[in-house]
């Protein structure tokens, strides 16, 4: 028990820090690719492409990495590789230097996509996974907060740039911090004197493979993650250009002080709805949880038609805001349903297999919702963007009516 607390101590810090230094980076960031560099719809979905392209090569063998050898040290890796993008972003606004830094992200990403939920049902437990994710959102959503305030302080002394490096800074120290201070002990590695071979790296990749196919569940959760993640790409990189060049931004504030505000009342809502889930809804339950899952989704595709769609700024911000709001609730229920009965030897692989099926579905969309935007506006590729969504919810639900575990 003294160890488990630890390791949720851990993994709350962490996620409290890495939202702090996503939002520094993250909020202003869209504003300084359009408005500091002048990029183009297409040119943004391109970067999206070469982050997800990267992604996609590099998802199973960071998984299987994290399997064979250790969950902290992905995430550690992670957490430092990340940082170091941000620093090149905010150093060098150059189209290719940001194309490059997207690689360096993808290295990042991958280290901890599966890595982070694998050590954490590792030293929690299953039954209590569920939980911690959502209290990790919650912790999140205040940090977040904190990153919000910062860069609005941030951007008034240097811009947009000065908040993305800060913000890489501060994930270079989070992986200090867990190189130190992390726990592994619900992890069972080779021992030292093991040389690694090619049949011990690929074990778990094999071994992830056959739990997949033998779980038709899997499946269709896998494939889900591709058609979400080919929608929400459109949404990641036109967002502020639709606000910034489609309905325009109102006076009274700058165009930081507006993206900001948006930002910060999100942090807030998402916090507002989360804590009541949280107390209510058992994510033990595979069940309760594609329900409710089905319901985000469901909601989703509303709120990203009323964005796309948006006749003025005050409605497209509040459609941005609920879209933003469900997306919170998505993460952590696909995470929980998708972790539900997996054997301890292939979690990783497994959540890896999700996260390259998701860069597979941004890197082959991506693209062609950016080029729609050059062609027939930004609106029509967000639209089109929330079409895609359709089909996963027809997945979601044919998942939901069979044997869940």
């Amino acid at each position: 028990m003294l160890h488990s607390s630890r390791a949720l101590r851990v993994y709350l810090v962490t996620e409290a820090v890495m939202a702090a230094a996503f939002a520094l980076a993250y909020t202003l960031q869209g504003l300084y690719f359009v408005q500091t560099v002048g990029l183009a719809p297409f040119q943004l979905l391109l970067v999206g492409a070469a982050l997800e392209l990267s992604a996609f090569v590099l998802e199973v063998p960071t998984g299987v990495l994290a399997d064979a050898f250790s969950r902290k040290w992905s995430v550690v890796l992670g957490c430092a590789a990340l940082g170091a993008a941000m620093l090149l972003v905010g150093s060098f606004p150059v189209f290719g230097v940001i194309l490059a830094a997207q690689v360096v992200s993808a290295v990042g990403y991958t280290c901890l996509s599966g890595a982070h939920e694998a050590w954490l049902a590792d030293e929690l437990g299953e039954d209590r996974l569920g939980g911690a994710l959502l209290l990790g959102g919650q912790y999140a959503r205040v940090a977040g907060v904190g990153g919000i305030l910062g860069a609005a302080a941030l951007a008034a002394l240097g811009g947009p740039a000065l908040c993305i490096v800060v913000g890489g800074g501060t994930l270079l120290a989070l992986a200090a911090f867990l190189a130190l201070k992390m726990p592994e002990q619900g992890f069972t590695r080779a021992a030292p004197s093991e040389r690694p071979t090619w049949a011990g790296l690929t074990a778990p990749l094999r071994q992830g493979v056959r739990e997949v196919r033998g779980r038709p569940v899997l499946i269709l959760l896998i494939a889900a993650a591709a058609l979400y993640g080919a929608s929400t790409e459109a949404l990641d990189r036109l967002n502020e250009f639709l606000l910034l060049r489609e309905t325009g931004l109102p006076g009274g504030l700058s165009a930081e002080g507006w993206f900001i505000a948006l930002a910060l009342t999100g942090s807030v809502l998402g916090w507002a709805v989360l804590e009541p889930l949280r107390r209510r809804l058992d994510l033990s339950q595979p069940r309760q949880v594609a329900r409710t899952l089905r319901v985000v989704l469901g909601l989703s595709v509303v709120a990203l038609l009323a964005f796309a769609l948006a006749p003025g700024f005050g409605w497209a911000a509040g459609a941005l805001l609920v879209h933003g709001v469900l997306r919170g609730l998505y993460s952590p229920l696909y995470s929980a349903w998708l972790n539900q009965g997996l054997p301890s030897g292939s979690r990783a692989t497994i959540n890896s297999f999700a996260s390259q099926a998701d860069a597979l579905g941004q890197v082959s969309c991506g693209p062609l919702f950016g080029l729609a935007g050059n062609l027939w506006g930004v609106r029509a590729a967000l639209a089109l963007a929330a079409l895609v969504r359709l089909p996963t919810l027809a997945l979601l639900s044919r998942a939901g009516k069979g044997e869940l575990r």
